[in-house]
């Protein structure tokens, strides 16, 4: 009898301990939610992966991707999140989240750039992609910081140039120095950098004694930068005094 019993008993607790362990997909996406808005993205992302895995049927399921990719980005693992919002993008390119993916794309190069005296390489990888999302969803609810992000990376290289111009002019190497801040000045008008471009390509054509180029860049800095009279007017007359 006792036997029985414990028999009987074992099956009960071993149907309720079942019954605990029953696979709630609403339920968990639910929790992995609340561990992203803690902050718990690590949390977040085994809940959201486990539902990937116990249901096959949503392991390409849009939602559970971008949150995936979304976990990678608020623990600045870049790189990761670009795969998984790339990955978003290739299975679900018309979805109505689809911009917002690009747009976070474009975010993992932008949060990875560094000091201008580093390979400016990722700067240009982000203007790409946020004139992808440009092109590709356009009028997006993204459209407005995307323009604004661009604009920023225009003005992180050529920041990258005037660095780059003002190591040669220190370097005593005048043409490379002018031609580089030449070429700064072309591409990036009206750049933060403009100001000092043109500084110091003028004084770049002043040592190598072209006094023409040297003039026309300094009084171009003086009417575009009033502020920058008192340093240059006194180069420009003696520029003319010759």
């Amino acid at each position: 009898m006792k036997k029985l019993f414990s028999l009987l008993l074992f099956v009960v607790l071993a149907g309720c301990a079942e019954k605990q362990e029953v696979f709630d997909p609403t339920a968990l996406f639910k929790q992995a939610e609340e561990n992203m808005v803690k902050g718990s993205y690590e949390k977040a992302r085994k809940d959201y992966q486990e539902i990937q895995e116990k249901a096959p049927d949503r392991s390409y399921d849009p939602a559970l991707m971008l949150r995936i990719a979304d976990t990678y980005f608020g623990e600045e693992k870049y790189d990761e999140a670009r795969v998984e919002y790339q990955a978003f993008l290739n299975y679900h390119p018309v979805n109505k989240d689809a911009a917002y993916a690009q747009f976070q794309v474009a975010m993992c190069s932008y949060n990875q750039l560094t000091t201008i005296d580093r390979d400016p390489e990722p700067v240009h990888t982000a203007i790409k992609e946020f004139e992808t999302l440009r092109s590709r969803y356009p009028k997006s609810a993204y459209e407005e910081q995307a323009v604004r992000y661009t604009a920023l990376c225009k003005d992180r290289l050529a920041e990258y140039e005037l660095y780059v111009g003002r190591f040669y002019h220190k370097k005593g190497s005048y043409a490379a120095a002018a031609a580089r801040l030449e070429q700064l000045l072309r591409d990036y008008p009206g750049s933060t950098a403009e100001k000092d471009a043109l500084y110091y390509a003028g004084l770049s054509y002043q040592e190598l004694g072209r006094r023409d180029d040297a003039l026309r860049e300094f009084e171009l800095l003086v009417k575009k930068y009033p502020s920058m009279q008192d340093v240059v007017g006194p180069l420009i007359s003696a520029l003319k005094s010759k």
